[in-house]
């Protein structure tokens, strides 16, 4: 009996938070509900009124590295004639101002959605209905919006869509994108994310730089914006150590000014980056051989600039469903992209096959010219 008492307690911590879970999901749908009732009801149709020009994105409580998810996505609507328009928070203003793609952007206190003034455009997308918590700012923010015509991306609530985009399980990011394209005519096979860092930060990255000298430059990012993902100092100290011992190589290592503010370096060969900008920093991935990173943001800026990138993620699930695994989902594209997947419940990881995939690129690499 004692034997079987764990495995029976076990059982009934899974049942109580599976049917938590449960009453949740409800709340929410009602939730949903009750927000969709002053929107009006949309008529189900795949054909789109003439003359739909300018493409609205609510992107609000979601990170850089998801906006770089979608610049490719951006990038071709503009080419393609359309006016690409964005909802954003304040917190990422500078990083979308940065992108010669995006035509409007509209600041919003997401605490505060009813002081937006009013959005006028033709289409509006809501690309992350998917994830229960945001369907419901996305549903908010409808609100807000003059539109013609509206497209759900893999959310449950229909009403106010003209048009609702199915999704498989365990999706890659660039597939509601295509999904998207195709629906509007302009079908893709690939889809890669685009960035152009600014003059400005170019010029200031090749002042910095210049101390360093012609050496091979890998850029490390040990910091995520979850603590408990991010590299201990134990494991930085490691990594930094087994890399100094390479010939020619210097290393940056990036991340946000308090985080770094503990990191001290007493040699010449490495660089402790408190930039003022995020476009500097991603100016330096620019100029980087190399990079090592648990940080996702700059996981995609590497993507992005077609760099050599060892990326360390974490198994998790969104939305409690195994169906949407985030390492699937966000899984960095690239030709010289090592991925290495870490158990989150064996905390902290182990260094040795970091370590064993960042010497392999680097011995591999030559010293590269930027990304134009």
């Amino acid at each position: 009996m004692k034997s079987s008492s764990p495995g029976l307690l076990y059982r009934l911590k899974k049942l109580n938070r599976k049917r938590n879970r449960y009453f949740h999901e409800l709340k929410r749908r009602a939730r949903l509900v009750y927000l969709a009732r002053p929107l009006p009801t949309a008529q189900k149709s795949e054909r789109f009124p003439e003359g739909m020009r300018k493409i609205l994105f609510p992107f609000v409580n979601l990170g850089i590295g998801d906006a770089v998810c979608h610049t490719g996505l951006w990038r071709k609507l503009k080419e393609v004639g359309y006016s690409v328009q964005i909802i954003s928070e304040s917190r990422s203003e500078v990083f979308f101002r940065g992108l010669d793609f995006i035509d409007e952007i509209f600041i919003v206190d997401i605490d505060n959605i009813d002081r937006l003034e009013r959005i006028k455009t033709d289409i509006v997308v809501s690309l992350y209905s998917w994830m229960q918590r945001k369907e419901l700012l996305e549903t908010e923010l409808l609100s807000r919006i003059d539109y013609s015509y509206a497209i759900n991306i893999g959310g449950w609530l229909k009403k106010p869509y003209h048009m609702t985009l199915d999704l498989p399980d365990n999706f890659h990011i660039t597939v509601p994108q295509k999904l998207l394209l195709t629906k509007l005519g302009h079908p893709v096979s690939d889809l890669h994310y685009r960035l152009k860092p600014p003059a400005a930060s170019n010029e200031f990255i090749a002042k910095y730089l210049h101390k360093s000298g012609e050496r091979k430059r890998v850029v490390i990012s040990p910091f995520a914006s979850v603590g408990e993902r991010s590299m201990t100092l134990p494991q930085l100290e490691e990594l930094i150590a087994k890399l100094r011992q390479q010939d020619g190589v210097n290393l940056f290592i990036t991340g946000e000014k308090h985080k770094l503010a503990s990191l001290v370096s007493d040699t010449d060969n490495v660089f402790i980056c408190d930039f003022d900008s995020l476009w500097h920093t991603i100016a330096l991935v620019n100029n980087a051989d190399l990079v090592i990173s648990v940080e996702t943001a700059i996981v995609h800026v590497a993507c992005a600039l077609n760099k050599k990138l060892v990326s360390i993620f974490y198994s998790t699930n969104i939305n409690y469903n195994d169906a949407l695994q985030s390492n699937t989902i966000f899984k960095p594209i690239g030709k010289d992209v090592k991925q290495i997947i870490v158990n989150r419940t064996t905390l902290p990881f182990e260094t040795d096959k970091v370590i064993q995939e960042s010497l392999a690129m680097l011995s591999s690499a030559d010293v590269g010219e930027p990304c134009m």
